[in-house]
């Protein structure tokens, strides 16, 4: 896997707590439905500006987006 560990429970409950399908998400990034689906499920990493998007899109504060995108970063 070249992609970031990511919360990918969390990171799908906040989508559906905000009524954002991976559709919608693949529209606001400018995504492919196969791209949404690598990066939700960590096999592609999030670079800074998508995860900047989605936190806006998701209004995630800073704790819950860490939670999220830097699940398997701590050393």
């Amino acid at each position: 896997m070249d992609g970031a560990i990511i919360n990918t429970n969390l990171l799908k409950s906040k989508m559906a707590l905000h009524g954002i399908t991976a559709k919608d998400l693949a529209i606001a990034q400018g995504w492919s439905p196969a791209t949404v689906n690598r990066k939700i499920t960590g096999k592609t990493a999030f670079t800074a500006p998508e995860i900047q998007a989605c936190v806006k899109l998701l209004d995630l504060d800073s704790a819950t987006a860490s939670a999220i995108f830097f699940a398997g970063n701590v050393s």
